[in-house]
Formats: C-alpha cells, sequence, structure tokens
C-alpha cells in the first residue's frame, strides 16, 4: 500500500490489550533513525477492518487472537477486500502451527509480542520490501515443521557468515571492516542482522550459539 509521507510510516496497531498498543506506540515513537512513525489504534477485527479499508496504512500489526472474528479471519477479509495490505500478526505464542495458517491467510510474517525496538523496526521494514518476516522463535518452529535445514547458519547470507566468524574471533568492528574492506556501519548492520536472525541478545548467547554450531572449540588440557 502507498504511504502519504515518505518520511513517515503510517502504522495501525490492532490489539485487545491497552498497555500493549501503548506500548508498542511508545517504542515506535522513541526510534532515532529518519524513520517517523504515526501509530493509530484498533481493538477489534471489526474496527480494524474498517480502519484499514478507509485508510492509508504501511503495515497492520494484528493480534493472533483479535477479539472479533480473529486475526486470522480479518487477515483473510482484508486480503480480499485490500489486495496488498501489509499484515504482521502479533502472538505470544511460537506455535508453528499457528504460523503455518497466518502464511496462509495472507500475513507477511509473525512476530512475538515480546519484541524489542530494534527487531520491531526491523521487521517492519523487511515486510515493506515485499519480504516476509519471523520471530527467531518462530522460525525455527517452522523449519522444524517443514523438515528444512536444521543448522541456523543457513539463516544467514555469505557475508553475514563472514562476520559472524570473525567476531567469533574476537575482532572488533573496524578490524572486521579492515578485512573485508567495507564500512564499519556496514558491518554493524550485518551484526544486527544475525542477531536477529539467530537469536543473540548479550555476549554470553554469542558464545553458546559459536559453541553450538561447532565455530568455536575449547581447548582441553593435555
Amino acid at each position: 500500500m502507498r504511504v502519504r509521507d515518505s518520511q513517515i510510516m503510517h502504522v495501525l496497531v490492532a490489539d485487545q490489550h491497552r498497555i500493549v498498543r501503548a506500548g508498542i506506540k511508545s517504542l515506535l515513537s522513541e526510534t532515532g533513525s529518519w524513520q517517523q512513525f504515526q501509530v493509530d489504534e484498533a481493538e477489534s477485527t471489526e474496527e480494524a477492518i474498517a480502519m484499514v479499508c478507509s485508510g492509508e496504512y504501511g503495515v497492520v500489526l494484528m493480534e493472533y487472537g483479535l477479539p472479533g472474528r480473529g486475526g486470522i479471519k480479518a487477515t483473510e477479509i482484508l486480503m480480499a477486500r485490500r489486495p496488498g495490505t501489509c499484515i504482521l500478526i502479533l502472538t505470544d505464542m511460537d506455535d508453528g502451527s499457528q504460523a503455518e495458517r497466518i502464511i496462509r491467510a495472507g500475513a507477511r510474517g509473525v512476530i512475538l509480542k515480546n519484541i524489542g525496538l530494534d527487531t520491531l523496526v526491523f521487521a517492519i521494514r523487511t515486510v515493506m520490501t515485499g519480504k516476509q518476516f519471523y520471530s527467531n522463535e518462530i522460525a525455527i518452529r517452522l523449519l522444524e515443521r517443514k523438515g528444512g535445514p536444521q543448522d541456523p547458519l543457513e539463516r544467514l547470507t555469505a557475508r553475514e557468515k563472514e562476520v559472524f566468524k570473525a567476531i567469533l574471533e574476537g575482532l572488533g568492528g573496524e578490524e572486521i571492516a579492515a578485512r573485508m574492506h567495507i564500512h564499519k556501519r556496514t558491518v554493524d548492520k550485518h551484526r544486527q542482522h544475525i542477531n536477529y536472525k539467530l537469536g543473540i541478545r548479550t555476549p554470553l548467547e554469542l558464545v553458546q550459539v559459536g559453541l553450538r554450531l561447532g565455530l568455536i572449540s575449547i581447548p582441553t588440557k593435555d
């Protein structure tokens, strides 16, 4: 869908819980990037459908269990009435079967309600480019159900793998940039994508993932 102002992203948050709506609205108002967000709220499927059909929203954040017809049915209705509507389903469960139903309904992705600001903004920007986005836990469940590749590294691009391995070697951003002949800002962006895709939130988790994937070895005593 078209956004009226290239600097302002119009977002509809459809959730039955006022605290969730207020929390997301507050998060999006805190972003320090060039992108600014104008957030409207709906608390039922009927209200959300009416607002989307009468307005223009870059992204609709729709609760899975939204009162009324539910998030999946509301998504199906909007896909029929307003094809191209960009919908992200909000849920507090990481059930793969639930995610599959959401995908079939036409949503662009599924995110958990405990999502942080950086991941939320990244998810919105990702689906606005026509791609899909799933919280890490949900992506894992989908892979397990589909019998797809179980290696988490398969989620990374070749460049991201290179950066990830350099990070595990203990190199800093400037050192990685020099080795790969890229700008440090590019390294930082790759690092963010790696964290999102592998569910890494702390330095400890980074090491744990490296160990689990066999990219870090622990020296043994002779």
